[in-house]
C-alpha cells in the first residue's frame, strides 16, 4: 500500500484551512503542517517536505503565494503546488502561472476538484 500524500496547508483564512484541512483528511491524505503567512509556510514547508502544499495566492503581507513557491521550487523541486485563490482574474490568474504550478484551484473548492489537484 502506498503511503498517505503529505499536505501542507498555506491560507491566511483560518476557516478556510481547517475546511482543506478536512478535506485532505477525508481523501485520506495526511496533512503536516499549516502556516498563516509566507515565512512560516516557508520554514513548515523546508521543514517538514510535503509532496504537495495548498497555497493560498494572497497572504495578507508584503509577500505573497507565488513569492513562497518560488522558494520551494528552488529548495524542493519535487514538491507540487497547488494554488488556490478567490479570484480568477487575469492579473491573479498571471501571477500564478509565473510559477507553473500543478494545479490552480478558485474557491470555493468542492471536494472532487481538491481530489483531482492531489493526483
Amino acid at each position: 500500500m502506498d503511503r498517505p500524500r503529505r499536505i501542507v496547508i498555506v491560507d491566511d483564512d483560518v476557516l478556510i484551512s481547517e475546511y482543506l484541512q478536512d478535506l485532505c483528511v477525508f481523501h485520506g491524505s495526511d496533512v503536516v503542517g499549516m502556516a498563516h503567512d509566507a515565512d512560516s509556510a516557508e520554514e513548515t514547508i523546508l521543514a517538514v517536505k510535503p509532496d504537495f502544499v495548498l497555497m493560498d495566492l494572497r497572504l495578507g503581507g508584503p509577500r505573497d503565494g507565488v513569492d513562497v513557491a518560488e522558494v520551494i521550487h528552488r529548495e524542493l523541486p519535487d514538491t507540487k503546488i497547488v494554488f488556490i485563490t478567490g479570484s480568477n482574474e487575469p492579473k491573479s490568474m498571471d501571477r500564478i502561472a509565473s510559477d507553473h504550478p500543478h494545479h490552480v484551484l478558485v474557491k470555493p473548492i468542492s471536494p472532487a476538484d481538491l481530489r483531482k489537484a492531489l493526483a
